[in-house]
């Protein structure tokens, strides 16, 4: 479900247009589901749509002339921004692979790559390009539940697609593309089959749609059996590792460790090893995104690879670059097996 927007006034000021903020505030709603209702897509109730149109009857909304036609309007430029430092869950060579397979997939259409330090500069950007009409569409990666770069899209009438996992309700993105494979799911029913029933998932946000998909498969893949499933935030990777220590010198210290990202992994191989433990016999370590990193440690990382190059055709698609013929399937995920998983020491733990 989105998150609500509640309190404040409900008309705006004096003389100010009013925007689908001002109708989702009203309303009680979020601005994505606003956004579906005023717009007639799918994703919300009749009953909710009714009551969307009513509230922007009761306020006057109109439309943005501007935002429609820019919306509307054909693709010449598009924006992919890639998140740096603690706020990326991705590995950095994510954003350049499939900035890769989008210069390939896009054509005469101008692509540029462009670092957020985090999602809230991230958003700013994004609206400053929008309004200074620098690019006609923008490619998003690493999404929150509530995410201020949708937020103000939904806001400003931008055109965006996530590169996000189906099913996790990432809020205010009317397109998503994501890998077939269900690798995410994959690494819950691959530590359960193996006897895992402690497990522990070390993110930097909860609230990230790798972390929540991840999450998601762990539950499903426990449910039923007696097992454990935690989730540590941990910002940065010298937070994740001192997470670890605390967590293996606990007597009930979880037997696999799964992380967002192959950062995030290498702390924890590293907190392990100071612990005086063994991955894969006393601790398993999976990586949630597969890197060079993960293949060049000992033992090499077991990771959910993903060949980001290959999203750009399913991408450009989306963005209606490339709109001709059937839809393109994306590329397939899947859980690569290394030598940082076993079976526990312990049956059961």
């Amino acid at each position: 479900m989105p998150r609500t927007q509640r309190g404040g006034s409900a008309h705006p000021a004096s003389g100010r247009r009013v925007t689908i903020t001002d109708v989702a505030r009203a309303a009680g709603v979020s601005i994505a589901v606003v956004s579906y209702a005023l717009n007639g897509r799918q994703g919300v109730s009749e009953s909710t749509r009714r009551h969307v149109l009513k509230v922007a009857a009761d306020l006057d909304w109109r439309p943005n002339a501007a935002a429609r036609s820019m919306r509307s309007a054909a693709v010449t430029s598009v924006g992919l921004q890639v998140l740096d430092g603690a706020s990326a869950t991705h590995s950095r060579s994510a954003g350049l692979d499939l900035a890769g397979g989008l210069r390939g997939a896009l054509g005469d259409v101008a692509l540029a790559v462009e670092v957020a330090t985090d999602r809230e500069a991230g958003a700013k950007d994004l609206e400053r390009h929008w309004s200074e009409r620098r690019h006609t569409a923008f490619v998003v990666q690493d999404l929150l539940l509530d995410d201020p770069r949708s937020r103000v899209a939904a806001r400003v009438g931008a055109r965006i697609v996530g590169a996000t996992p189906p099913g996790v309700g990432t809020a205010g993105v009317e397109r998503g593309v994501w890998f077939d494979g269900d690798a995410e799911a994959a690494v819950g029913r691959y530590l359960v089959d193996l006897g895992h029933r402690r497990v522990v998932l070390v993110a930097a946000d909860a609230d990230a749609d790798v972390t929540r998909a991840l999450h998601a498969g762990l539950l499903a893949a426990t449910a039923g059996l007696v097992a454990t499933v935690d989730v540590v935030e941990a910002a940065s990777a010298p937070e994740a590792g001192a997470a670890a220590a605390r967590l293996l010198a606990d007597q009930g210290r979880p037997s696999a460790v799964v992380t967002d990202g192959d950062i995030t992994a290498l702390a924890v191989l590293e907190a392990v090893r100071h612990r005086g433990l063994q991955v894969p016999w006393d601790v398993s370590v999976v990586s949630g995104a597969d890197a060079e990193t993960c293949r060049l440690v000992d033992p090499q990382l077991t990771a959910v690879s993903r060949p980001w190059c290959a999203m750009g055709v399913p991408i450009a698609f989306a963005l209606g670059v490339t709109a001709d013929g059937p839809v393109p399937d994306p590329p397939c995920a899947r859980l690569v097996i290394r030598g940082t998983t076993a079976p526990p020491s312990t049956p059961g733990s």
